[in-house]
């Protein structure tokens, strides 16, 4: 079984596109409409400072993407979140979900 997450119809994601800043920690580019992200309230420009408790800082952004945010749908996430403007941080649990990305 391995390697089948990703290939999965039970695979799912949160439905964040974001880009890595030097540090590690990831800005939220774009968001997939009516994913659980954009649903709880997450917003672009928010820069995710952990997931499930781990530092995005000093992280790898590919093993973040398809270690920590992506997972079996239905599965929890927590992601904590600066958003600029805010001194305290945000926290949001996410529950995975597949995503259809219109392109």
């Amino acid at each position: 079984m391995g390697n089948a997450v990703n290939t999965a119809k039970n695979f799912g994601g949160v439905g964040i596109d974001g880009v890595p800043l030097h540090d590690g920690r990831i800005v939220v580019k774009q968001l997939v409409a009516g994913g659980p992200a954009h649903l709880a309230g997450i917003r672009v420009g928010d820069i995710i400072t952990d997931v499930d408790s781990k530092p995005t800082k000093g992280s790898d952004f590919r093993d973040i993407v398809e270690h920590r945010l992506r997972g079996l749908a239905g599965t929890k996430v927590l992601i904590s979140i600066h958003r600029p403007g805010r001194d305290m941080p945000l926290s949001f649990t996410l529950v995975r979900k597949q995503l259809i990305i219109d392109k």
